[in-house]
C-alpha cells in the first residue's frame, strides 16, 4: 500500500512539473513574440518616418560617383538645426543592380560660416543613442586655392545585388544661435555637397 501511494505521489509531482515547464514555455514563447513584434513594429515606424520626407533619391547600379549640391540659402544662426533627407537605393522602378557594391559618403562644405554637420543613417537623429556617422572634418585645399572641410562616413555600407536594399539618411546642419555677435558672417553664404562614391564589390 506505501509502495502504490509512494507511486501516486510521485507520479503526482511529476505531472505537477510538467505542467509548470509547460506554463514557463508558453509564457517565455509569448514573451519573445512580443518582444520581436515589438522590435519589427520599431523599425518600421522609424522607416516610415525617415522615408516621408526624402529630399534627394539616389540610386547606384555600378562603381560610380554621384554629387549634388545644397544652398542652404537663408541660414541664420539659430538653436534649431537644419535638416536634409536623402535616400540610397541599388534600385529603381525600372532597374536593379546586378552588382554586389560597397558604398561611402562625402559631406564637402566651404569654410565660408562655422556650421556643424552630422549624418545619420537608418534612424532618427532625435532617438536616444542616435550615433553621428561621420568623422572629424578634414580641412583642405582645392586646385584653386579655396579652403572646404571634408567629413567622411567612418564605415562603408554594402549593398548586395541580390536584395533591393534601401538606406535612408539624415544630414543635420547647426548654424549656432551665438554667431549673430558676428556681423560678418551675414554677408557670407555656405555650400554643401553630398558625395556619393560606390564601388563594385569583386
Amino acid at each position: 500500500m506505501n509502495i502504490l501511494r509512494r507511486m501516486k505521489n510521485i507520479r503526482y509531482i511529476n505531472e505537477k512539473f510538467r505542467f509548470l515547464l509547460f506554463v514557463f514555455a508558453l509564457f517565455l514563447v509569448l514573451f519573445l513574440a512580443r518582444y520581436l513584434l515589438g522590435m519589427a513594429y520599431a523599425r518600421y515606424e522609424v522607416r516610415t518616418k525617415i522615408s516621408a520626407n526624402i529630399d534627394k533619391a539616389l540610386y547606384i547600379f555600378e562603381g560610380e560617383r554621384i554629387a549634388f549640391n545644397l544652398q542652404p540659402l537663408g541660414m541664420v544662426p539659430t538653436d534649431n538645426v537644419y535638416d536634409y533627407h536623402f535616400s540610397v537605393a541599388n534600385f529603381n522602378a525600372s532597374k536593379q543592380s546586378d552588382v554586389d557594391l560597397t558604398y561611402q559618403v562625402k559631406i564637402r562644405t566651404t569654410t565660408n560660416l562655422p556650421l556643424a554637420i552630422k549624418l545619420y543613417r537608418n534612424e532618427l537623429h532625435t532617438a536616444s543613442g542616435a550615433t553621428n556617422i561621420l568623422g572629424s572634418a578634414i580641412e583642405q585645399q582645392d586646385e584653386d586655392g579655396a579652403w572646404y572641410r571634408l567629413y567622411e562616413t567612418v564605415d562603408s555600407y554594402d549593398m548586395p545585388y541580390s536584395t533591393r536594399t534601401t538606406d535612408y539618411f539624415t544630414l543635420i546642419v547647426l548654424y549656432e544661435a551665438d554667431n549673430y555677435k558676428y556681423p560678418v558672417y551675414a554677408n557670407y553664404l555656405d555650400n554643401i555637397q553630398i558625395i556619393l562614391e560606390s564601388q563594385q564589390d569583386i
